[in-house]
């Protein structure tokens, strides 16, 4: 049995918990239409409709254009060509009936209105949440995707240290990185909010946590936030490092001690609590505590997998359950408007302990081997 297989198992069997609540004995159905979620189950990334049926059948409902090639690269589906538009929801429609019990796992308005039509309201339930706690526990094969994918991102860490230069432009480094990169096998992942492949964010620029990489020239004496997004094999890892350039004045260097120390902290608490929100606290004490809790405007980390930001979310107040084969981030900074800032991101894997007692928590394996002491160029 294929990992794909196994996957729509464990889906239906999650499912089928939360309709026994309902008190509802009908036929299970779910439909996924995110590529991210297809490919999960399916190994083919692309557009479509996919319905997994209780008995497991699955059908895969492609744009004529995507037949042929999901026809290569499915595992165990039938795969359905069809128009788009109004003819794709009714070959859904085509695979369901009145009884069946549907979950659908996105917010596109025109397939609920259509599964609305078919489906009644009782029986449809849209809701992302079985999927999402079946993708936030990564196997073996997928942690060794990321696993690769960290080496490449440590590997232009290194290209990065020959390339950043005083009146070099940003747009220029990020030219360079992502040619290295996609000759090392990685491909840059999109994701909304960003127009740019990877931040690279110079002096008052790096004080923007999503900096767009600019035509700003490098100058002396500031830093350099360069943070680095890839895939491999469809698989994210997710780090930033902080370079300076020429002299670093005092409370610069201070501030990258500060930001440095916060993630330490965060990373040593993985293995001390079953809460991501300590671990939150841990990063985010440590800036409060040197005055600049201010400076420390977004989450310590997120969850990484076939999307770039997925679950677990690492934030204050939010009770998250740390499980083994998580794979997060872990990423601090304090950022002072129009003068600089700092991040420091590591991807890592929560792992079983060696030789644990009862009681005790796991551990976490660090993806990234490259250097946290702060490099001036």
């Amino acid at each position: 049995m294929n990992n794909h297989t196994t996957r729509r198992q464990k889906l239906i069997k999650l499912i089928n918990t939360q309709k026994e609540k309902q008190e509802n004995t009908n036929n299970t159905a779910m439909i996924l239409d995110k590529p991210e979620d297809i490919f999960y189950f399916t190994g083919f990334w692309g557009e479509g409709i996919l319905v997994i049926l209780e008995t497991l059948s699955s059908k895969l409902i492609v744009p004529k254009l995507e037949y042929t090639r999901a026809l290569r690269r499915s595992k165990d589906c039938d795969v359905i060509s069809s128009d788009r538009g109004k003819t794709l929801t009714d070959s859904l429609s085509n695979h369901l009936n009145e009884n069946n019990v549907v979950f659908y796992n996105n917010n596109n308005y025109h397939i609920i209105k259509e599964l609305g039509k078919k489906i009644s309201k009782r029986n449809l339930v849209v809701d992302y949440n079985p999927v999402e706690k079946l993708r936030v526990i990564k196997d073996a094969q997928e942690i060794d995707k990321i696993n690769k994918a960290s080496k490449i991102i440590d590997k232009l860490f290194e290209v990065a240290i020959n390339e950043i230069k005083v009146n070099r432009s940003e747009e220029e480094i990020q030219a360079v990185l992502v040619y290295e990169a996609m000759k090392m096998g990685a491909k840059f992942p999109f994701y909304q909010f960003t127009s740019n492949p990877l931040i690279i964010a110079s002096g008052s620029q790096a004080s923007f946590p999503h900096a767009e990489t600019s035509k700003r020239t490098i100058k002396n004496d500031e830093f350099i936030v360069l943070d680095i997004t890839l895939s491999y094999d469809y698989y994210v890892s997710d780090a930033t490092r902080t370079f300076g350039i020429g002299r670093i004045s005092n409370k610069m260097k201070s501030v990258y001690d500060i930001v440095k120390a916060a993630q330490e902290n965060g990373i040593r608490r993985l293995s001390e609590t079953d809460n991501f929100a300590v671990v939150d606290a841990a990063c985010r004490d440590t800036i409060q505590k040197e005055g600049f809790g201010e400076y420390f405007i977004h989450s310590t980390g997120h969850g990484i997998g076939l999307e770039v930001h997925e679950l677990p979310w690492i934030r204050p107040k939010i009770i998250s359950r740390i499980q083994e084969n998580m794979t997060i981030t872990i990423e601090p900074g304090i950022y002072l408007e129009n003068k600089f800032g700092v991040r420091i991101e590591d991807s890592l894997c929560i792992v079983k302990r060696k030789n644990a007692k009862i009681g005790q928590y796991f551990d976490a394996l660090n993806f990234h081997s490259f250097d946290k002491e702060l490099i001036i160029l």
